[in-house]
């Protein structure tokens, strides 16, 4: 064991009601983060695929009423 005149370091009283005065880290293990960032990309492709579909499937409607309107001409 470590003689008192060469311990190193600060000690911090423990006070159980008083508000910590060490800092919280916010650990997540790097698995949680990786599952993470793959569900957000996930999300973020499913909303540009279906903004894509939405527009091509306007785009589509048109060009039909487009050759239905030329057709009737």
């Amino acid at each position: 064991m470590v003689e008192r005149g060469k311990a190193r370091g600060k000690v911090i009283q423990f006070t159980p009601r008083e508000k910590p005065k060490l800092k919280k880290l916010n650990y997540t293990d790097p698995a949680q983060k990786q599952l993470r960032r793959e569900r957000e990309q996930q999300r973020k492709d499913a909303l540009v695929r279906s903004k894509v579909v939405k527009n091509v499937g306007i785009f589509v409607g048109l060009c039909v009423v487009a050759y239905l309107i030329k057709s009737l001409l």
